[in-house]
């Protein structure tokens, strides 16, 4: 489970920031849509990409998202069939649902049973296997 913490969450939750009308005219929430534009042209800069996005909401959408996108980028790469998914079998299950739904191969990476935590010796493996067509490690 993720938390996020109050002091985090308490800027966001204010009202006057988080639900502004959907119909407002942009000329009234100039400095929200600055920040978005600078957050997302931060984000473009970190991953070297042309655009990022900051939709959809949600984890399970946003990774679902980010695998399309990655399976895309794949697609487009001549000679190349990069579609295998790597995903820990501790991982939350829309992890493995996001992945297939996004037209990849999942193959799960083993974990100790009493942390949870990635077998790297399991993982490191995988990724020689399964080398010439590893398209996303989700850890």
């Amino acid at each position: 489970m993720k938390l996020n913490g109050a002091t985090e969450m308490s800027l966001i939750s204010k009202d006057t920031f988080s639900n502004p009308h959907p119909f407002v005219d942009p000329k009234h929430t100039p400095a929200y849509l600055e920040f978005i534009k600078q957050l997302e042209d931060q984000l473009s800069g970190i991953t070297a990409m042309d655009a990022t996005t900051l939709q959809p909401n949600s984890g399970a959408q946003g990774e679902f998202a980010g695998l399309r996108a990655i399976r895309r980028y794949h697609e487009q790469q001549p000679g190349t069939k990069r579609d295998i998914c790597l995903i820990p079998k501790s991982a939350h299950g829309t992890n493995p649902a996001s992945a297939a739904m996004a037209g990849m191969r999942v193959v799960p990476i083993e974990c100790d049973n009493m942390t949870g935590n990635l077998d790297i010796a399991d993982l490191e493996a995988k990724c020689k296997k399964h080398a010439a067509e590893l398209g996303a490690i989700m850890v």
